[in-house]
């Protein structure tokens, strides 16, 4: 699944979506099956987003019309990524390029399911890409992905709610609320709401890894500069833990709103419902508040502490070792992350570009212009070492362990040392494997 996807996406079936590709079924299944038709076929698949679907296929088209003698098909990702994934490698059956999250490229680059494209891509492109975003794909033995777009958290606030209390709300990264600011902010706001002061932009188990920019705003970090040793025993990542625990022990933040149990929309259904005054997430909820609570909301830069940091959104292509053409997949992937159909893409589907040299003014987004751009700026505050901890070959498995510790601290469980203490000796039986 997307790092950041709509629960509220329609959904279309296989046959309806070729239909709207303009892509036969037969002609579809020729692809899938590799029957000899004299055509080199690629198959490239994508999380279910309509929009997404469309965007992919158009660019698709003018690669295809631009190399004769090749076709492109569209395909959607389905069920549990892993699960899909791991069983079409085992048939050979995986698509030519997969639209990937940096959680989870590392585990495939390191067995052996990704191909190395370094051959096909500009040398230039790493020049027009920050470190930690082309450290997603760039692996010590090769280029395993580009990617290709992105998003993060910064943090929205009711503007009534912020007229009531009367606090200036922070406009410039350098202006960000300091975690003990935030909260004071955040009682305050309570005391308005009558129901909580903040929520926080999960989705799901599967994206506990969100609130890892916390850690690392403290100083802490999930795993050491190997990338590879845990690290959340530390004085700093403890503390971290200690702050997340305030947000519950206080009732600042709902018990229904947490990494495992908090899964879907809670945190924007509570900020839509004005239950909350504050609300750290992404640009996923743009669309939401504009329906729900036109002119009633604002944005402000992601919290900090002793550092910054926000969430590793975003989405890489990757060519699989099922291709039977990989080099030409290869070439579509440079294709599709060109500067010009980076910009289209973020355009169309209201994403954040990968791109150093892209803003929201070179996107001309519809609406929001300068929201979209504070998500742009605030890309700028994701470390490179949190990039290499979540694009690492073991972070499926971690992730899974930073969850299931992560809400036995908040619920008061587990003390943030014993926590700490705890989640580590888990992740060292994991990294020792």
């Amino acid at each position: 699944m997307p790092t950041h996807a709509s629960p509220a996406v329609r959904r279309l079936s296989r046959r309806s979506f070729l239909a709207v590709a303009g892509i036969s079924v037969a002609g579809a299944l020729a692809a899938c099956s590799g029957a000899p038709t004299g055509t080199k076929h690629l198959r490239l698949s994508s999380w279910n987003i309509p929009l997404d679907l469309e965007t992919y296929q158009a660019i698709a088209d003018e690669f295809v019309a631009a190399h004769p003698g090749t076709s492109v098909a569209v395909e959607v990702t389905t069920g549990q990524f892993h699960q899909w994934f791991i069983t079409r490698l085992a048939a050979d059956l995986a698509p030519d390029i997969i639209r990937i999250t940096p959680q989870q490229i590392g585990r495939y680059a390191a067995n052996g399911s990704l191909v190395d494209i370094t051959g096909a891509v500009p040398p230039e492109y790493e020049d027009d890409w920050s470190e930690p975003f082309w450290a997603i794909g760039a692996k010590p033995d090769g280029l395993f992905g580009v990617f290709q777009h992105t998003d993060n958290f910064i943090t929205y606030y009711d503007r009534r709610v912020m007229e009531r209390i009367g606090v200036r709300v922070p406009q410039t990264l350098d202006e960000a609320w300091h975690w003990d600011e935030f909260l004071e902010v955040a009682r305050e706001a309570r005391k308005v709401t009558r129901g909580y002061g903040f929520g926080y932009g999960w989705s799901g188990p599967e994206t506990a890894y969100r609130w890892m920019p916390v850690v690392y705003q403290n100083g802490g970090a999930f795993l050491g500069e190997d990338g590879e040793t845990p690290s959340m025993d530390t004085a700093e990542a403890v503390g971290a833990l200690e702050f997340g625990r305030r947000w519950y022990a206080e009732g600042l933040v709902s018990p229904s709103n947490m990494s495992k149990s908090g899964g879907g929309a809670v945190a924007r259904d509570l900020f839509l419902t004005g239950q909350i005054g504050l609300l750290l997430d992404n640009p996923e909820s743009v669309a939401a508040l504009d329906e729900g609570r036109p002119d009633e909301w604002g944005t402000a830069p992601m919290i900090r502490n002793t550092g910054e940091a926000s969430d590793l959104g975003g989405n890489a292509l990757a060519v699989t070792r099922s291709s039977k053409h990989p080099e030409l997949a290869a070439e579509l992937v440079a294709f599709i992350t060109s500067r010009a159909n980076i910009a289209e893409f973020c355009r169309r589907g209201n994403w954040l570009p990968a791109r150093s040299s892209l803003d929201a003014a070179d996107i001309g987004y519809e609406r929001h212009e300068a929201t979209m751009q504070r998500f742009i700026d605030q890309a700028s505050t994701i470390p490179l070492s949190m990039v290499r901890a979540q694009s690492g070959q073991y972070f499926s498995s971690l992730n899974s362990v930073f969850a299931d510790y992560l809400d036995l601290c908040f619920l008061g469980e587990l003390s943030p040392t014993e926590c700490g203490t705890r989640m580590t000796e888990a992740m060292r039986s994991v990294t020792a494997r």
